[in-house]
């Protein structure tokens, strides 16, 4: 039986990409963007686990973007940056619990 797992995601607080973090073993996978902050930020996927794409719409407030494609790596881009503090964490239910 599958359990709910958390994984935190780097928010750059510059115009940057945040670290990926390894999301395979992930279904039913969703990014929480939240904190109080001025900037607009991009969740981003890979499959082949270099070409990265948008996952959803990019959010200016805090929010939840569901990530439907089976994924690799997700990735948090902050494509401006005003001020404040993002941050992200993705759940997801992991497949190799028993």
């Amino acid at each position: 039986m599958a359990r709910p797992e958390k994984v935190r995601l780097e928010v750059k607080q510059a115009v940057d990409v945040g670290k990926a973090e390894h999301v395979f073993r992930f279904r039913d996978k969703h990014v929480q963007v939240h904190g109080t902050f001025v900037a607009t930020v991009q969740v981003e996927a890979t499959i082949d686990g270099s070409d990265y794409f948008p996952v959803g719409a990019a959010l200016s407030a805090p929010g939840v973007v569901a990530v439907p494609e089976t994924a690799e790596f997700v990735r948090v881009r902050t494509t401006a940056y005003v001020s404040g503090e993002p941050k992200a964490v993705l759940a997801g239910f992991d497949e190799r619990a028993v």
